[in-house]
């Protein structure tokens, strides 16, 4: 009988593709883990503005109630002033009275309020006045992040050079 050889080429490959298979596994691994801190660091910063943005956004709203407010005891005490008026035009008395009423009420049909979100951002609401109710309030017509600077390119770098 002749004794059966096993072949060394059949046990390297095996080997060798398990070595290979090791090596990728590792790599997908790290790979992974570096994606996972990458998403991390954006979520954190994510977060961090978001936050900020939320309190301008908060401190913009408060503003709008103090207006609304503001405009609403406004709105009363003009209404008080043409009730007076009515009552005066029949009575007959103090004329003067009536026109320094009339110019302590300052209502403004638009109203712009910026709040800054951040170094390089900021909150910029302009407040439109709405007479149509039975009380006049201010309404959002325009809710825009902007940057506080005028962009400008960055032209120290001279990439391409003329040949003369």
């Amino acid at each position: 009988m002749k004794k059966r050889e096993i072949p060394v080429m059949n046990l390297g490959i095996s080997l060798i593709i398990l070595i290979f298979m090791n090596v990728c596994l590792a790599a997908f691994a790290v790979l992974s883990l570096q994606n996972a801190l990458s998403d991390y660091a954006l979520t954190k910063k994510t977060a961090a503005h978001t936050t900020q943005y939320y309190k301008a956004v908060n401190k913009v709203q408060e503003q709008l109630a103090q207006k609304n407010t503001e405009l609403e005891k406004q709105w009363a005490q003009k209404k008080t002033a043409k009730q007076k008026e009515i009552g005066q035009k029949e009575i007959g008395k103090n004329r003067t009275a009536q026109k320094t009423v009339k110019q302590k009420l300052v209502i403004l049909p638009e109203i712009n309020i910026i709040e800054s979100v951040s170094k390089r951002q900021q909150l910029v609401v302009t407040l439109h006045l709405d007479k149509t109710g039975t009380v006049p309030q201010y309404y959002i017509k325009k809710w825009q992040l902007c940057s506080p600077e005028d962009w400008q390119a960055d032209e120290s770098l001279d990439v391409m050079k003329s040949i003369e």
